[in-house]
């Protein structure tokens, strides 16, 4: 393993890790994005993020919002399974932004990315909706691994207002836990959507929770991998480590 960038702003250590080929971000020693360069999965949290997206068909997907950049792990994917018309990423934090855009190459990936609070952003936003919207907003300085903006009822409406009709919000949480004893694991939060799966795995203890606006059923996703070259070689099933349970 070795350092291939750091820097040290306003307290908080960030280290790129090499590991061959692979490179691995950390923020005060948690790690918060992967990137490989022959690889779409991670085996860990990261594909539970944009894998909710193949409960519908991938080309439905034409405007793809990422909320929490980090160093960019979800947009290989999204680029090459999803391939959207538009797709925007939103960053608080200027070393992941730089980290993504100049150590991981996602710049080059057709990704229009914003330095800014995903909040405020979202305020301002007046564009048209987005059909998947990914919500990964965990703080860089936070030792534990936690949400850094609260799962309100206000804050899910804000996302939903951005969506759209036939779109599909992913959320991440630290832990189930976390999830659990938010706000949004109660009736109210299924209002507009028809369908709520959790996706965990065994790498970590993050709680993934995708909204589908459309009816979905986990089988369809396991049929969704079965077409995808890239996704059902056996060294791709090796590495994809994912459960999917429905909680509608």
């Amino acid at each position: 393993m070795a350092i291939v960038w750091s820097a040290e702003r306003e307290g908080v250590r960030y280290e790129v890790h090499s590991k061959g080929k692979k490179l691995e971000l950390y923020a005060n020693g948690v790690q918060h994005s992967e990137f490989h360069p022959d690889r779409l999965l991670t085996g860990s949290v990261w594909d539970l993020l944009w894998l909710p997206a193949l409960l519908q068909a991938p080309d439905r997907y034409q405007r793809v919002l990422v909320l929490g950049l980090g160093g960019g792990s979800l947009i290989p994917p999204i680029r090459k399974l999803l391939n959207p018309e538009t797709l925007v990423a939103v960053e608080l934090d200027a070393p992941h932004l730089e980290v993504a855009r100049d150590v991981f190459g996602v710049a080059d990936m057709g990704v229009e990315t914003h330095l800014a609070d995903a909040c405020q952003w979202l305020e301002d936003y007046q564009g048209p909706p987005f059909d998947l919207i990914i919500e990964d907003l965990f703080a860089p300085s936070n030792e534990q691994v936690t949400r850094a903006v609260p799962a309100s009822m206000q804050w899910q409406r804000k996302l939903e207002s951005c969506l759209s009709e036939q779109g599909m919000l992913v959320m991440n949480f630290g832990d189930w836990p976390e999830y659990r004893d938010s706000a949004l694991s109660g009736n109210k939060a299924l209002r507009g959507f028809a369908s709520r799966f959790r996706l965990s795995c065994s790498d970590c203890h993050n709680a993934v929770i995708a909204f589908s606006r459309l009816p979905a059923r986990s089988v369809k996703l396991r049929r969704q991998l079965a077409t995808i070259p890239e996704l059902n070689s056996k060294e791709a099933r090796s590495r994809l480590d994912y459960h999917i349970r429905q909680l509608d």
